[in-house]
């Protein structure tokens, strides 16, 4: 799924992915759990305007920005959204999901041609 010239690149750059999420920070997981992780990491793009996720929806997926740029809104009770955050290269979404059987909070919007990496909740907890 990613492009580079060898496997241990590769290697080396999923596994920095998956090193850099909070809620595997605070784990005791070790290198060979990190690693089976980031096995599991599936590459997607997005064109602008496509929904990555909407909000109410269930959540069972994690999102890490590889390139572009999306934002989260929040339905209002009126029917209007507004954005409550921005997201660019290096930054997740979704990590909640993972750990927790909870609808979406927020949609995010492709704010530009996205390419994102995601784990769902089954290779996860495999």
């Amino acid at each position: 799924f990613f492009f580079f010239n060898d496997t241990a690149t590769t290697e080396i750059y999923t596994e920095q992915i998956v090193g850099s999420v909070r809620c595997v920070q605070e784990t005791d997981m070790d290198p060979y759990e990190r690693s089976k992780i980031a096995d599991a990491l599936r590459s997607q793009k997005f064109k602008i305007g496509e929904h990555i996720v909407r909000e109410g929806e269930k959540g069972d997926t994690f999102f890490f920005v590889e390139s572009g740029e999306a934002i989260a809104t929040k339905r209002r009770s009126n029917g209007n959204e507004d954005i409550v955050y921005e997201y660019k290269a290096g930054d997740y979404f979704g990590e909640l999901a993972l750990l927790r059987d909870m609808p979406r909070a927020a949609s995010i919007v492709a704010k530009s041609d996205l390419s994102v990496v995601s784990l769902d909740r089954n290779a996860f907890l495999r």
